[in-house]
């Protein structure tokens, strides 16, 4: 069984000095569910044993940050930037007149549609 009492001074004094740790609070969620959980309260041992597997199964902190929406919108962003970056060179040296085409085009689409979005309905 995996020690815990680590958590509770960790805790504890960064609660003391005013700051929020909350792998205790994650502990605590976890274990109230558990016994509010339906049918014989299990032991303190499993409820112990069987957070370290979802502490294990959980992801990262890296992939949390990645899902929010305003850093994967610039993520996304800044890849379609890059992409372009490499490709309209290489369409502009095999069709220069088709490439300028394609971006006027596209500019002109995108004024558009961001005037959509702005006009009230």
């Amino acid at each position: 069984m995996e020690d815990l009492a680590w958590m509770v001074r960790e805790s504890a004094s960064a609660w003391l000095r005013g700051y929020g740790d909350e792998r205790f609070g994650a502990y605590e969620d976890f274990y109230r569910k558990a016994l509010a959980a339906p049918g014989e309260p299990p032991k303190l041992e499993s409820i112990n044993e069987e957070y370290g597997h979802w502490v294990n199964e959980r992801p990262g902190r890296l992939v949390h940050l990645l899902n929010r929406p305003v850093i994967g919108r610039a993520l996304v962003g800044f890849f379609a930037v890059w992409i372009a970056a490499q490709a309209v060179p290489h369409a502009a040296g095999l069709a220069p007149k088709s490439t300028a085409v394609l971006l006027v085009v596209a500019f002109v689409g995108l004024r558009v549609f961001h005037r959509k979005r702005r006009k009230p309905d």
